[in-house]
Order: structure tokens, then C-alpha cells, then sequence
């Protein structure tokens, strides 16, 4: 699995004030690519990194369909983040974008937190 490559040292444990002023950051970003109807290379990998930061802590709780979103993420994250190195000019796919943009946008992230809420799975 993708936990052998973040040591627990990596995950920092963020108060709960600093998590809820983060999801409200994460709101306004989803506004903006609303508005664009897009998501950059960029917020991909910051997002596939937010959902590590929030859920990290609870790995052991979740259910496999949702370990598997997450490592999904992850590796969504480097491939957008490898294409947005300028040399070698990477184009990726339309499709690629659009998945992102549903899959791991900023409201996503949000839908994905309400979830883990309905599902009791304990992020603090």
C-alpha cells in the first residue's frame, strides 16, 4: 500500500480549528473552479495531498473502497504534477481533467469529509 511511502513523522496532526479554517480554504478554492469549470495540475496534486493530510490518521479505520480512493489520488496527484514540469511539455488528456475535476476537486474533498462524517470515521 501507498502508507509504506509517508512515515508516521510526515502526518501532522493538525488542531481541529486549523482543519475547519482549511475546509473553509478548500470551499472558496472549489468556488473558483467552479467558476473556471476546471481544475489545474496544480490543485490536483494539493487536493490528492489534503485528503492524505486529513485521513492518514484514520487508515486502519477505512473501509478498502475508500483506501483505494486515496491511493487513486495519490497517484493521480504525481502524474499531474510530473506533466506540470515544464520540459518535457506533457499534454494529458481531456478525460484526465474532467475525472480530476469530479473525482478530486476541492467540493469532492468537501462531499468526501461529509462522508467520512456519515460513515463515523473519526478525522480528529
Amino acid at each position: 500500500m501507498v502508507t509504506a511511502f509517508f512515515p508516521a513523522i510526515a502526518a501532522i496532526s493538525l488542531p481541529k480549528v486549523v482543519f475547519l479554517v482549511g475546509l473553509v480554504g478548500v470551499f472558496v478554492a472549489g468556488l473558483a473552479e467552479f467558476r473556471q469549470g476546471h481544475i489545474g495540475r496544480p490543485a490536483i496534486f494539493i487536493n490528492a495531498l489534503l485528503l492524505w493530510q486529513i485521513f492518514y490518521s484514520a487508515w486502519n479505520t477505512l473501509p478498502n473502497w475508500f483506501q483505494l480512493y486515496l491511493n487513486t489520488g495519490t497517484v493521480v496527484g504525481l502524474i499531474a504534477i510530473i506533466a506540470y514540469i515544464p520540459e518535457p511539455k506533457i499534454k494529458l488528456p481531456t478525460k484526465f481533467y474532467q475525472f480530476c475535476y469530479y473525482a478530486y476537486g476541492s467540493f469532492s474533498i468537501i462531499a468526501v469529509v461529509i462522508l467520512a462524517n456519515y460513515l463515523k470515521i473519526s478525522l480528529f
